[in-house]
């Protein structure tokens, strides 16, 4: 191409010296280095005809004559994107109980103890939580049970799942249980059996920080989950439980020991994540572990995880897994912190213990803490909501639009949370040069475009985009 114009682009030097660009369209082209950046956009003296076409072809640059058509699909291309996102599933979170067995050093919603009372949603509220579920959300629904510890009030799971049944049949629902599953038992596993539900649970990073942070007063938390994870694979099947694990300076050192024991387990997936610097867990971890510090860690432990799938394991580390779908605009990538404008209220709800509503888990942990009622956006005992409370937040959460987001090489991968920042800054938009948030998903996104130039991990991450 002698004569062509620019589209518009963002830009980002990686640690190797390799730039990224990226466009409306959320395509993305490493380039060698910043000169060939400037060659090609600033001076327009690159002379590599077949760079310049793929550049063309990923709407970068276009000929004088084609420049109103390459607009047009740029810009078509970028409004499917925010439509992809606003038309996802909604995930429908429930809080039967806030009371625990357990004594999490990072809990974030300051559980109770598990014989206090008055910290579970009664029964007989069943029938008007689902009727909210059928008129916020169109089957089939994904619906997650979390404390507390929901198995506390197993009783009322399994009263919920029989009306839910009858309501709206079996085809048309889905249930998680969040748990320890140290309260797991032959009778619970019996009455799961066949049944559309699936439990996710956590194994920390070794057995040394996992029963250091997870605290039973039997000081035996990493044994008990063990055992009972290999309890549900074998009766249910390995595609009833699933893990988070959460990281802390304590595990910093034992990533193959987290490989090690998923791989004992049969475990074909993990989802690892930085300890959360939501509500109480603000002031007690979160601080005392950088993301620099967990990048370092989650460098080594991906790394394993990619030697692991190149001798033929297939094990799939999912948290980094979202990030690739966000950046290849693939599907099954509708993830709540990754979406502009944000997915708080519009692909999220929860129902607190105490009949609350909330547009995340994560405005349910600030408002513990804080008592920010503005968060709150109905309750289903009183029968009245209005999700139009979020829209507040949900109109400061486009980053198309955001300072240091707007010109940010990952933004349409990538997402606002506000209720991270409304809890940092005081308000939904904050200084992202000082946001956790921030850091870390640009963290992970520069990692993912350092593993690719190897064409060995790039096929391994196309292979989990199809798993």
């Amino acid at each position: 191409m002698e004569d062509y114009k620019q589209l518009p682009i963002n830009f980002r030097r990686l640690n190797d010296g390799k730039t990224v660009i990226s466009n409306l369209a959320n395509i993305f082209h490493v380039l060698p280095n910043q000169k060939c950046l400037e060659d090609i956009f600033l001076h327009k003296t690159c002379s590599d005809k077949e760079l310049l076409e793929v550049l063309e072809h990923k709407l970068f640059i276009s000929s004088t004559d084609d420049f109103e058509s390459k607009v047009q699909l740029t810009t078509s291309a970028f409004s499917k994107g925010i439509n992809k996102d606003l038309r996802s599933p909604k995930l429908i979170m429930v809080v039967p109980t806030l009371r625990c067995d357990h004594h999490c050093s990072y809990c974030q919603v300051s559980r109770v103890n598990a014989d206090q009372e008055g910290f579970d949603l009664s029964k007989s509220h069943i029938p008007s939580l689902i009727k909210f579920i059928q008129e916020i959300e169109k089957p089939p629904y994904k619906i997650e049970f979390q404390g507390g510890e929901p198995l506390l009030a197993f009783s009322f799971i399994q009263e919920f799942y029989n009306q839910l049944l009858m309501a709206i049949g079996a085809k048309n629902f889905s249930l998680v249980i969040a748990s320890s599953l140290s309260l797991i038992s032959e009778p619970i596993i019996t009455w799961c059996k066949g049944k559309n539900i699936s439990f996710s649970t956590s194994i920390d990073v070794g057995k040394r920080a996992h029963n250091k942070h997870r605290k039973l007063n039997t000081k035996d938390s990493f044994e008990t989950v063990l055992a009972n994870i290999q309890r549900i694979s074998n009766k249910l099947g390995k595609d009833k439980i699933g893990t988070v694990t959460t990281v802390t300076n304590d595990g910093l050192s034992d990533h193959n020991e987290l490989v090690d024991t998923h791989i004992a387990l049969g475990l074909r997936g993990l989802f690892v994540r930085p300890v959360s610097s939501y509500g109480f867990a603000i002031k007690k971890q979160a601080k005392d572990l950088s993301i620099e510090e967990f990048m370092q860690f989650y460098k080594k432990l991906i790394h394993r995880i990619l030697r692991e799938n190149l001798s033929g394991h297939t094990i799939i580390e999912h948290f980094l897994l979202i990030h690739y779908k966000r950046i290849m605009n693939a599907a099954g990538g509708t993830y709540v912190d990754l979406m502009s404008p944000a997915g708080y209220s519009k692909n999220s709800v929860l129902i607190d213990y105490n009949g609350n509503i909330f547009g995340s888990d994560e405005a349910r942990m600030v408002y513990r803490k804080y008592g920010a009622d503005e968060l709150i956006i109905g309750n289903i005992k009183s029968r009245k909501y209005d999700l139009k409370l979020s829209e507040h937040l949900l109109q400061h959460s486009f980053n198309d639009d955001i300072p240091a987001c707007s010109d940010c090489v990952y933004q349409n991968s990538c997402g606002s949370d506000p209720i991270y920042h409304l809890q940092e800054f005081g308000e939904p938009i904050g200084d992202k040069s000082l946001s956790r948030f921030c850091e870390l998903h640009k963290s992970i996104f520069d990692f993912i475009f350092e593993l690719i130039q190897s064409t060995e991990h790039k096929r391994i991450l196309d292979r989990w985009l199809n798993d």
